[in-house]
């Protein structure tokens, strides 16, 4: 053991720990392992790699090739620690072809695995088969007999690291899946490759994956992902840059050279359209390589996506991206594993990918389907109108009555603020078909809701009744100001004004409104109205301001109880608005458990939509629709099986074969989201799972695109290893849904929710609280609403 005390030696470690230590950080997972025995085969030059797992990789893992095998003069050298003959300086970098470079990869598996090694030179008869110990040292060598190339075997991969080994059994799926992927990215960009992958676990044998080697990007994507997936896809070519675009990443506007073949950078890949349904739910198809190698480059990644959301924002793209540079504009010693690249004229790159992307998607037609077309068709040229018209008439009264400064006596509000303001008295509905043309009484009775003035009401007989309108104009200095008392003025004629200001208001009655029902009724009234009255009583108010001092309230309260000024601890900081809401959330997550909820105690119901609720001295209040909402959709999520509507005809799914593996592994999943499906072993791979039936519910109709949602669900997050998958679990259920189930699943929560408005009994909302402790997380309803803020501590306050 190793002292702790501040005085210890400095020495060098022991070269076996450095070994160990070094190699558990080169290979980090299974996908790592496999890649890099993939890579080593694509770099002897073989036409053919097949990659042999048993149960998901934890007992073996086997690469074997057709390439140019290994010399025996090698042998000693093969797996010890920086070995290569890839480079032998430095600057070799600058100019590497291969995916490996840094002898490290068969020297750390060797650290964290049994390693064996069957290889045969090309040329020779003969072959060989090598053991290596857990340094990388050659301990048996013996003749074998088999075709030229190479296999690699691994077992019990990283049993000699405890805690990593448990983690990796614990994540088997996951690994499994994430080297797969990994592995997709390499049957993609190999030409002329074939690639297969297997699986055998309990005794049979599934193919994973499978490519007959194309003959460029477009024959790889179609072996891999089917031709259905390539119909789709757009080529996506290199465009220079508009001047937008070069401002926007800070670049002179010379940057690029006239000619095509001298910009630093070439394309050649897919994008899927921008046209709706033609995305995916998910970002899970997504492949990007820089001169051949397949890389993680996250800027670009996030460029693609934010530009393709511009046209769709409900789908991700499928992208196929090989991007070509000078090798001495490249860095490809960043990670242990290569994904992260640092490129020169990074800035150049993207703006030149988001141009392209730009001019790809602007040919894209988008169409839209119109309603009520009708109306186009009725509509009428202003130069048609008579000028006798009841049209023509209408027009010019409104004309003369905008701009005679005349406005409803409503008090005065923003936009958003509309709905609170508007009085009942003043409601008037649309006039429908208002511009363009006259409207028969016979086909439409518009109602416009006017009191309409006294005096004016004998000019026009056919229309009884009392209009309000004020005149804003400023008196001379000369009147007298009058204090208005409450009961002079109805609510409806006070205007807030600035104090010495003076309002011209027309008195007004209570008379009983009047519905008009013709325009030329309207037009009769709009030209009583704007005849000023004869002799209208003026009044003036002015306004008030008394002082208030909350914490002078605070000191008065505390010395009429006579109580000592203390000071309270807040467990509760955030305010109420919507720039705090995640830190309230937070806060709650952290203050508020699951047993509080029915320790509070009801104080009663405000404003017939919420809550306010007591614990200890903390008020709280609680959004009973929200509240109500957020428990209907975790129980609709939890127990729902929804039914399925069978098929009159099995479909075909275009599965990968690592998404077809995934779906016959986790069929109860897909079931229990109303999805049937027919399983043909027999069948080659790609093509055993056809769909016969798929769920629906009212009007929602669920199918491929949500399948394809699910299985990326199971990628990112699967069952895990021990988790009894002959019945699926109430929660993975509820963890395992389509998007579209949870927004289906969301409005019949909201409908069948207590409703603001709703007057609750003490016992009703008891319930709703005691509902709330039986969440997880009960902070938002399934549309983002909130369910429960923190008010303010009594102890504080008194």
């Amino acid at each position: 053991m190793a002292s702790l005390s501040s005085g210890g030696i400095i020495k060098p470690i022991d070269h076996t720990t450095v070994h160990r230590i070094c190699s558990g950080q080169v290979v980090l997972t299974l996908a790592v392992a496999v890649k890099e025995l993939v890579e080593n085969s694509l770099d002897s030059g073989a036409s053919t790699v097949e990659v042999r797992l048993k149960e998901y990789g934890s007992d073996s893992i086997e690469v074997s090739d057709d390439g140019s095998g290994i010399s025996p003069s090698n042998f000693e050298n093969l797996c010890l620690k920086h070995y290569t003959s890839k480079i032998e300086e430095f600057e070799d970098l600058l100019s590497v072809q291969t995916f490996g470079f840094r002898g490290e990869a068969l020297s750390s598996l060797c650290a964290l695995s049994t390693l064996g090694v069957t290889t045969c030179e090309k040329g020779n008869t003969i072959g060989w088969k090598l053991e290596y110990d857990s340094h990388g040292k050659l301990v048996k060598q013996v003749q074998y007999s088999r075709q030229p190339g190479t296999t690699v075997s691994l077992v019990n991969l990283f049993s000699t690291l405890p805690v990593r080994h448990k983690e990796f059994l614990k994540n088997l799926r996951r690994e499994f899946v994430k080297m797969t992927n990994l592995l997709t990215a390499y049957c993609l960009i190999s030409k002329n490759t074939r690639i297969t992958c297997t699986n055998s676990t309990g005794g049979r044998t599934s193919t994973i994956l499978s490519t007959r080697g194309g003959a460029n990007l477009k024959d790889n994507f179609i072996l891999v992902f089917g031709l259905k997936s390539w119909q789709n896809m757009l080529e996506i070519k290199a465009v220079r840059p508009s001047e937008e675009i070069v401002a926007e990443f800070n670049l002179n506007a010379n940057v690029l050279q006239n000619e095509l073949h001298d910009w630093p950078f070439q394309f050649e890949g897919f994008v899927s359209s921008c046209a709706h349904g033609q995305g995916r739910s998910c970002a899970d198809r997504q492949y990007y390589f820089m001169n051949g190698r397949p890389c993680d480059p996250s800027k670009i990644q996030k460029l693609v996506n934010e530009v393709y959301h511009l046209y769709n924002r409900n789908q991700y793209p499928s992208v196929v991206l090989n991007i070509t540079t000078q090798s001495s504009e490249l860095d490809i010693n960043v990670t242990p594993d290569k994904r992260q690249l640092m490129v020169v004229n990074e800035k150049i790159l993207l703006a030149m990918v988001k141009a392209s992307l730009n001019d790809l998607y602007s040919e894209v037609p988008c169409t839209f389907t119109l309603q009520n077309t009708s109306l186009f068709n009725r509509s009428l040229s202003p130069s048609l109108e008579s000028a006798g018209s009841s049209s023509h008439r209408l027009r010019s009264s409104l004309a003369a009555f905008a701009a005679s400064g005349w406005k409803p006596s409503s008090p005065s509000c923003s936009p958003g603020e509309k709905r609170k303001c508007s009085s009942p008295t003043l409601k008037q509905k649309r006039l429908d078909e208002f511009t363009s043309h006259s409207i028969s009484p016979l086909l439409k009775k518009t109602k416009v809701d006017f009191p309409i003035p006294e005096d004016k009401t004998e000019s026009c007989p056919a229309v009884e009744g009392t209009l309000i309108f004020t005149n804003f104009k400023q008196l001379t200095k000369g009147n007298t100001k009058e204090i208005m008392e409450p009961n002079e003025v109805n609510d409806e004629s006070i205007l807030e004004l600035e104090k010495n200001e003076d309002i011209q208001i027309i008195e007004t009655t209570s008379a009983e409104v009047k519905v008009i029902e013709t325009l030329e009724e309207l037009e009769c009234v709009l030209e009583d109205v704007l005849t000023p009255s004869a002799d209208p009583k003026v009044f003036s108010r002015a306004k008030i301001t008394v002082p208030f001092d909350l914490n002078s309230l605070i000191e008065k309260k505390r010395s009429l109880l006579d109580l000592p000024n203390k000071t309270t601890d807040k467990r509760f900081l955030a305010r109420i608005g919507p720039d705090d809401a995640a830190f309230a959330e937070a806060e709650l997550s952290r203050q508020i458990s699951q047993s509080d909820f029915e320790k509070m105690e009801v104080i009663g119901q405000f404003n017939l939509g919420f809550i306010i609720a007591k614990l200890n001295s903390d008020l709280f209040i609680i959004d009973q629709h929200a509240a109500d909402e957020k428990y209907n959709f975790e129980i609709l999520q939890r127990a729902t099986r929804l039914q399925p509507q069978k098929l009159v005809c099995p479909k075909p799914l275009n599965l990968t074969a690592a998404n077809e593996s995934l779906l016959q592994d986790n069929l109860d999943i897909f079931q229990s989201n109303g999805f049937e499906f027919v399983i043909n072993r027999d069948e080659d791979s790609t093509k055993r799972v056809l769909l016969c039936a798929v769920p629906m519910s009212g009007n929602w109709l669920l199918g491929p695109s949500d399948i394809d949602e699910l299985l990326f669900m199971l990628q990112d997050s699967p069952l895990i290893q021990d988790e009894d998958r002959s019945k699926v679990s109430h929660a993975s259920m509820a963890r395992f849904r389509p998007s579209r189930v949870r927004a289906m699943f969301a409005s019949r929560a909201c409908r069948k929710a207590v409703m603001v408005g709703d007057s609750l009994t003490s016992i009703q909302m008891t319930k709703l609280l005691h509902q709330l402790s039986e969440l997880q997380h009960p902070w938002n309803c399934p549309h983002g609403r909130p369910t429960m803020r923190h008010l303010i501590n009594i102890d504080a306050v008194l």
